[in-house]
């Protein structure tokens, strides 16, 4: 239900002494309120969410740094890396198969010193990646070889700065593939040559975030896909005879000086890098501050979960050593020099001194002449034992098009091979694996037990025992019925506001209902709100804030602004990221948050001890439908207008929903109707469920979707007890509500 603000109230009202008159009212009015009693929490915890994961994500921090205290010795240092190396394969799951390259030369281009071969190889069966290969020709072969994946330019290898890097290091006696990365140049999905247009719109960033976070689902990481592209470039490099194997180096820009860190850091066939303006930061300690913004994500650039073993952007940095090493940086400053100062002690310690380097670019980020010289004079230094030049060639871009493997500048347009989403959509078609449906009561038990086990483990669920610690805030009269606003803690360091409705003239001996919704307890709670309609049918019901949601939403801005798909790195997946690095899930601790309410509701003394009835609207739909496959004392469930299933998600390459109701590796177990069997034989009821686009799904549809679910109801004897229902225009939804438990008690 939507309502002015308070801004739109008093631009209404017209009259700035008519908005002290009602501040004032306002103010005697909850002072002379019976049972204002407790300060807030919000006292205690301000901005709530943020400090209790900076927290946690602080403590292994520190934990690290001690560890890494004890490093004395080259030998200590070695095992480290050793053991970062290890870990960072484990987190992008593992390496693939080394499968057929491949390779396609589309175009050869003769200039003056050298030649650029247009080149497609394919890092896995039919999935293409583009490139550009420069080769000397001249001076006496093999050469020095240079993989080099780019940086966040929406046209990859052909952005202007990054092909004179090519061009430098090219007449200087390298051979350098360049590539593009998934998402980029020719290997962008949602830019039509015909156009000239990007689909979706945003930053190029939204190009690995729409296909990233599906992968999380089918328990897999972009970013293996992005490193492992650059693995294989590095294979395709020793199939040339013009390149040197044991001279192979790596270089990139900004996103793909990031890649540089992963690729050079993962493969030691890597013996020479040159990072620029990307990898140079530091992820922890969190550190948030009023007017912190929160965001990007880019999913491409994490690593899951990294917080736990320690492993931050400055380990991978590490993990080069003893190999030569430049990092360069826009601007030095103190954060960037202590960093450094860092990583040379470990080059010292491992008895290479001279093999990290820093250059500060002292312009804006770009990949500048002063960053591309100095970049091909370490390689010249390295490989050559030589300076490079001091005065940047004479060199002037190509056109774009020039460049081009495919015929219009486009492998999906084009249709060559997989897309990541047509992997995606392949490799869903199997999830989640087949199981044997249960055929008797005993067996749909059994299920629901084991189901149940691997939620929790999913979802990194655990139960709090703390004490609730109530704190009674106000209590606000409305006509027929009364609102206790109140607070009750989940678990240490996170509250839960609530508002209570008390009817005044309340159902005898039924249980409450509870109620959780994405846009939180206030969206449905002021006059007029279907929590109030509820009320005045006699019913109780408690409203809740779950961690993050409503009055507890963090008050940052996310750092990308509004467009049609800011889900992909809003602050709640941004967020959603931050929990994943410590091995937890936002959204499993809102369905902790959701479960505790529970506790909260059967505390009190005016309603029935049997459980609860719960209503989940949005995002809500699914913390609600979680808690109650886990706690049997939510008798009853209405999903409002949540989605669909995961699996309806990896089938479309475009979605609206945000990465915080994403369980990392779920389809790979289980998808949303094998949930909601764990419900059976309680009553469970899908209003209005949506699709990808958060567009309603007819309920014929939505049925075919949940037929293993209604089978384990009709199994247990309670077929009419799930229900998947089309919002109704001639009902109101309170009364679909109250409809969808009433009829089957």
């Amino acid at each position: 239900m939507d309502h002015p603000n308070r801004r739109e109230f008093l631009a209404e009202a017209g009259s700035l002494v008519l908005a002290r008159r009602l501040l004032r009212t306002a103010i005697a009015a909850r002072q002379g309120s019976a049972g204002v009693s407790a300060q807030s929490y919000s006292e205690e915890f301000p901005d709530m969410l943020l400090s209790y994961l900076a927290k946690k994500t602080n403590a292994l921090a520190a934990e690290w740094d001690q560890a890494r205290s004890k490093i004395r010795t080259g030998t200590d240092l070695e095992a480290r890396n050793r053991f970062v190396r290890e870990k960072m394969i484990a987190m992008l799951g593992g390496l693939p198969e080394r499968t057929p390259l491949n390779p396609i030369v589309t175009k050869v281009m003769e200039r003056p010193g050298y030649r650029v071969e247009n080149l497609m190889y394919q890092s896995r069966p039919n999935f293409w990646v583009t490139g550009n290969l420069y080769i000397p020709t001249s001076g006496p072969g093999p050469f020095p070889g240079i993989i080099s994946p780019t940086g966040h330019s929406s046209i990859g290898r052909m952005y202007p700065v990054y092909q004179l890097t090519y061009m430098d290091l090219v007449k200087s006696g390298f051979v350098v593939l360049a590539y593009d990365p998934i998402g980029q140049g020719e290997r962008r999905q949602f830019w039509d040559p015909q156009t000239g247009r990007n689909e979706i719109g945003g930053p190029v960033t939204w190009e690995h975030d729409m296909a990233g976070h599906l992968l999380v689902l089918l328990g897999e990481t972009l970013t293996q896909y992005r490193v492992w592209d650059g693995m294989r470039a590095i294979d395709y490099l020793l199939t040339r005879q013009e390149v040197d194997p044991k001279r192979i180096g790596c270089t990139g820009h900004s996103g793909g000086g990031t890649l540089t860190l992963f690729i050079s850091a993962v493969d030691e066939r890597v013996q020479c890098a040159a990072l620029n303006e990307g990898g140079s930061g530091q992820r922890w300690p969190l550190d948030f501050r009023p007017g912190t913004l929160i965001g990007t994500g880019d999913i491409e650039q994490h690593f899951f979960p990294s917080a736990i073993y320690g492993i931050d952007l400055y380990d991978m940095r590490v993990a080069i050593a003893p190999r030569p090493q430049l990092l360069t940086i826009e601007y030095y400053s103190p954060e960037f020099t202590q960093s450094a100062e860092h990583l040379r002690s470990c080059y010292n310690l491992l008895g290479a001194p001279k093999s990290f380097a820093t250059v500060e670019a002292t312009d804006p980020h770009d990949m500048t002449m002063k960053l591309r010289l100095a970049t091909t004079d370490w390689f010249c230094q390295w490989f050559y034992n030589r300076p490079g030049p001091t005065l940047e060639p004479d060199s002037s871009p190509e056109p774009p098009k020039t460049l081009y493997c495919t015929s219009n500048g486009s492998l999906r347009y084009s249709q060559q091979g997989d897309t990541i989403f047509s992997l995606i959509v392949k490799k869903q078609a199997a999830l989640p694996p087949p199981q044997k449906l249960p055929t008797t009561r005993a067996e749909v038990e059994s299920y629901q037990r084991e189901t149940a086990t691997e939620i929790r483990e999913l979802l990194h669920f655990r139960r709090s025992n703390q004490p609730l610690d109530v704190r009674h805030l106000v209590t606000t009269p409305r006509r027929g019925y009364q609102i206790e606003k109140l607070e009750f803690l989940s678990e240490p360091g996170i509250y839960i506001p609530a508002w209570v409705f008390v009817p005044e003239q309340g159902k005898a001996g039924v249980p409450a209902i509870l109620y959780v919704d994405e846009a939180g307890k206030e969206a449905e709670g002021l006059e007029f709100g279907a929590l109030e309609k509820l009320a005045c049918k006699g019913w109780r019901v408690v409203a809740v804030d779950v961690r993050g949601v409503g009055a507890t939403r963090p008050p940052h801005a996310d750092e990308e602004g509004a467009g049609t798909f800011a889900n992909l790195d809003n602050g709640e997946t941004v967020i959603s990221y931050w929990t994943w690095e410590i091995n937890e899930l936002l959204f499993g601790m809102r369905v902790q948050d959701v479960v505790r309410s529970i506790d909260y509701v059967l505390s009190r003394s005016d309603v029935s001890p049997a459980g609860v009835r719960l209503i989940g609207r949005g995002r809500g739909a699914l913390w609600a439908l979680f808690a109650a496959a886990l706690d049997p004392r939510a008798l009853a469930v209405v999903c409002e207008g949540g989605l669909l299933s995961y699996g309806n998600l990896t089938r479309v390459d475009r979605y609206l929903h945000s990465a915080d109701i994403f369980v990392l590796g779920i389809l790979q177990h289980m998808d949303l109707p094998q949930v909601a069997a764990c419900v059976a034989d309680r009553p469970l009821t899908l209003l209005s469920p949506v699709d990808a686009m958060k567009n309603p799904v007819t309920a014929p549809a939505a049925r075919d979707t949940y037929q293993w679910t209604t089978k384990i109801y009709e199994t247990v004897g309670a077929g009419d007890r799930f229900r998947v229902l089309d919002q109704c225009a001639d009902l109101d939804k309170v009364d679909q509500y109250i409809d969808s438990w009433e009829r089957v008690a």
